[in-house]
């Protein structure tokens, strides 16, 4: 479930050449015709049809799996959010969640669920997954997910893996339609120092974490999916701007985005949380491509702009 979305398209590929038969959910018909009508079906790509929204529109279609994988999210634009608008992403987004669950329950197989680093540190403290998740900024939309999941932790059935990647970045996704693009227009901006630190992972090696965990079947574990470096909201974004050529980005007070932006966006950006990845490195024999931002932001600058000299080559 999430399949056709940025971290699914990159998963995809990677299940295919460990020789994985995999069932993709589409809301798009015309998702699943493409796909058809690219032999995927003969590389081990099947498609349903369905809603995550709507699980009575496809659960009674589904093959029988051996894994369920969910990385399937509510979309929304960064900005400022009306409470109407927040409480609809809520009940999206728990029905993001329930669903695999039912499917995951009907098909007597374990599920991988995905959440997130929502940690809150201070000061030399490192949080690792014996920390609680805590809701602050964007992720308080989840929040009601949490009594769900210690529902179904407490049952055990189906049986979990859970997932907590950091922030994705690459070549798609809101790096590419938001971060990119208002870096490369000069509209980014850092809010107060910079100073605090996010997780980050590259959406190549976030990936393979996911085949890792697929293949292993950990059930009733949980990994944090960042990568080795700790490095600051100010340090990202500077690197960012040198890779991409233009200045780098001046700072905006935060008293200011609260005002512009809400606080669920001053919150979300100006977080503080370091993590480590050593369970997921050492339990799952995780090995990634781009250890640090400073590997991995290069890589996704340069995807990006030879996507764009092709499309312009093509257009």
């Amino acid at each position: 479930m999430g399949g056709t979305g940025f971290l699914g398209t990159h998963l995809l590929p990677k299940l295919l050449e460990h020789s994985h038969d995999i069932t993709v959910l589409t809301r798009s018909e015309k998702k699943a015709f493409i796909y058809e009508s690219l032999g995927f079906e003969s590389l081990g790509i099947k498609c349903v049809v369905g809603d995550v929204l709507q699980p009575e529109s496809f659960i009674a279609t589904l093959p029988p799996q051996d894994i369920v994988v969910s990385i399937a999210m509510p979309e929304f634009q960064p900005g400022r959010m009306s409470s109407k608008r927040f409480r609809a992403l809520q009940n999206q987004t728990i029905s993001y969640f329930s669903t695999p669950i039912t499917v995951a329950h009907k098909l007597g197989c374990p599920l991988i669920v995905t959440l997130g680093t929502s940690f809150r540190t201070k000061g030399g403290e490192v949080a690792d997954e014996s920390w609680p998740i805590e809701r602050f900024g964007m992720q308080k939309i989840g929040a009601l997910v949490d009594p769900v999941l210690a529902e179904v932790v407490e049952r055990g059935t189906p049986p979990l893996i859970q997932m907590l990647p950091g922030q994705i970045y690459g070549p798609g996704g809101l790096f590419k339609n938001f971060m990119y693009k208002f870096m490369k227009q000069g509209k980014y901006r850092i809010i107060g120092s910079g100073a605090n630190y996010i997780p980050r992972i590259h959406v190549e090696d976030c990936a393979e974490a996911y085949v890792q965990a697929i293949e292993k079947m950990p059930v009733g574990e949980r990994f944090i999916i960042a990568d080795d470096g700790q490095c600051t909201q100010r340090e990202f974004s500077d690197l960012m701007a040198d890779c991409m050529n233009v200045p780098r980005p001046k700072t905006i007070p935060g008293f200011i985005i609260r005002i512009v932006a809400g606080k669920l966006i001053y919150e979300t950006a100006t977080m503080n949380c370091r993590v480590s990845n050593a369970r997921a490195k050492n339990y799952l024999d995780w090995r990634l491509t781009y250890p640090t931002y400073r590997e991995g932001l290069p890589a996704a600058i340069g995807a990006i702009e030879n996507m764009s000299r092709s499309n312009e080559v093509a257009g």
